[in-house]
């Protein structure tokens, strides 16, 4: 199913036996918004992405800045959204830190809580073999 997987980077298959196969082309997560900007025409269709670093992106980001470059993420996605879902594209977000979810979702990356839940909105959380995965449509809720 196109969309997003968000996932730690602990559950793939290189750290883990049963782990789950990483994506075929590896995106930081600024080249990937890049590329998305200047359009989606010339990904090929049914490709995947596994896309890292957004963990560090927040954390670079000044924690009074945070939840507008959040929102600001949200909306290069949204606006990316159909374009991605015609072309049956499939995006790993693949997170250093350890997600957690309460009331919202969040990466616990260098001892900050980083707000993913914004960008991403409502997920549906899926159990793997005991590995949590966190499954957004491009449609990204808010």
């Amino acid at each position: 199913m196109p969309g997003y997987e968000i996932l730690e980077a602990r559950f793939l298959k290189p750290y883990r036996e049963d782990g789950i196969h990483p994506h075929d082309v590896k995106l930081g997560f600024l080249d990937f918004l890049r590329e998305i900007r200047s359009g989606v025409n010339d990904m090929p269709r049914l490709s995947s992405f596994m896309v890292t670093g957004i963990d560090d992106v927040l954390y670079m980001t000044e924690r009074k800045d945070r939840l507008k470059i959040a929102r600001k993420i949200h909306g290069i996605l949204q606006a990316a959204a159909s374009a991605l879902e015609r072309k049956k594209i499939q995006v790993q977000i693949i997170c250093k830190g350890r997600l957690r979810k309460g009331e919202s979702l969040w990466i616990d990356y260098r001892g900050e809580r980083l707000p993913i839940d914004l960008i991403f909105g409502s997920t549906i959380t899926e159990d793997i073999r005991g590995m949590k995965i966190y499954r957004a449509g491009f449609n990204l809720s808010t």
